[in-house]
């Protein structure tokens, strides 16, 4: 009953129900792969599918951290600067997808040149993004690391941990996100579909341990 309650806990959020939805696609997509079995590809798309459908209504959060986060000062001229145009970047890709979910849905009727132009700002904002998040992600885990040596805080250790997890899954989601760009563009189309969907796996599962390991750093 215990693990009935934490999945249920789990799934009360958006971002942690979007988790669970990606990993689901994720792992069907692999399973789709390697087995040759069409039916859980088309199964791994309806998932991908529900993702982009519940993003149509991220436009608040996404805002909500921007207006949180301000103009950055606090981190600095460059640091600051560099946020905001990440959360920039999330509010761009998040109306690309509205776009694209209008074509996918038939609702917007354009010709195949600006169709293509939507999809692929849609996969590079969400690449840029990504990106960012990793640059920032790394002074993070360079951050956490002077905090560690010098013994600051007795949730140090674990906040280090957090942080290696954080910029891991970036990493993965950046190789992951350039592949879904047109042939030419640095990786883009060049891994085999298994091996993005192992990565994007893997990805997803990083995406669950960070959330039960960040729990650790909860005030208690």
């Amino acid at each position: 009953m215990e693990i009935v309650d934490e999945f249920c806990d789990l799934l009360q959020s958006h971002a942690n129900r979007d988790k669970v939805v990606a990993l689901t696609s994720y792992i069907l997509k692999l399973w789709g792969t390697t087995s040759n079995r069409q039916e859980l590809l088309t199964a791994s798309t309806r998932f991908a599918a529900t993702r982009a459908t519940l993003r149509l209504f991220d436009d608040a959060g996404a805002l909500k951290v921007l207006y949180t986060y301000g103009l950055g000062k606090h981190e600095g001229p460059w640091w600051g600067a560099l946020g905001v145009t990440n959360s920039v970047f999330t509010l761009t890709f998040l109306q690309a997808e509205k776009l694209q979910w209008l074509l996918d849905t038939g609702v917007l009727k354009v010709n195949d040149e600006i169709a293509y132009k939507i999809r692929t700002a849609h996969k590079l904002f969400w690449s840029l993004s990504a990106f960012l998040g990793f640059i920032r992600s790394i002074r993070t885990v360079h951050l956490s690391a002077q905090q560690l040596k010098e013994k600051a805080t007795k949730c140090a250790p674990a906040r280090f941990t957090q942080a290696t997890l954080t910029s891991t899954k970036y990493f993965l989601d950046i190789i992951h996100l350039v592949n879904w760009l047109p042939k030419g563009w640095l990786w883009g189309s060049s891994i085999k579909t298994t091996h993005a969907a192992a990565i994007a796996t893997t990805s997803g599962i990083l995406g669950l341990v960070m959330h039960y390991h960040g729990k650790r750093l909860l005030p208690q």
